[in-house]
């Protein structure tokens, strides 16, 4: 197996769910069981229990699921460990383990040809850097068990495709200057 000429080994910022307090799990909880009872009450006497509430625990049930349902999907960035592999003719992009949702963290190797990318953008607002082109992606899903399965999961080969990784948790990589100084890449900001 080829060597890298350089490895940039860090963190890239990946957003995972925010841990939610036991109070607001309790509240989610009765939340669901109140509008549980109020749907199966209302087919089993085949009358509509919402419609039957007052004004003032209507407003406050819609006001809780709202609530609920708002707070329920709040996530913060994290760092998930990440390397830049530079070869004489290609980079790949190894994440390690990449968090995606509750059901799928994957370790994904990406190799991208210099020849083959289009475009390398680092969005300073989003503060992602952006790599366009063609390219082969291989994905191993983790099992629930904590291990990866001996065969890729999926390898996608992709045409115009985008590989990305967020850099707002590598303060001190300067991504531009890294890229441009081990690869033929240029790196265009976009502030915007």
């Amino acid at each position: 197996m080829e060597k890298p000429n350089y490895v940039l080994k860090t963190n890239e910022a990946v957003l995972f769910p925010k841990e939610q307090s036991k109070g607001f799990v309790v509240l989610k909880t009765g939340v669901a069981v109140v509008i549980l009872v109020i749907i199966v009450g209302s087919l089993l006497f085949q009358e509509n229990l919402f419609a039957q509430l007052s004004w003032t625990p209507r407003v406050l049930l819609i006001t809780l699921v709202i609530g609920v349902l708002t707070m329920n999907g709040r996530k913060e960035y994290g760092p998930s460990p990440m390397e830049l592999q530079f070869f004489d003719e290609y980079l790949i992009l190894y994440l390690p383990k990449r968090y995606y949702n509750k059901r799928v963290t994957r370790m994904e190797i990406n190799k991208m040809k210099y020849s083959e990318i289009s475009k390398c953008v680092y969005k300073a607002e989003s503060q992602r850097i952006h790599l366009y082109g063609d390219g082969i992606s291989t994905w191993y899903n983790y099992k629930k068990d904590g291990t990866i399965p001996q065969t890729p999961t999926k390898v996608n080969e992709y045409k115009d495709g985008l590989i990305y990784f967020g850099t707002r948790l590598a303060v001190d990589v300067d991504f531009k200057q890294e890229i441009e100084a081990y690869s033929p890449i240029k790196v265009i900001v976009e502030n915007s």
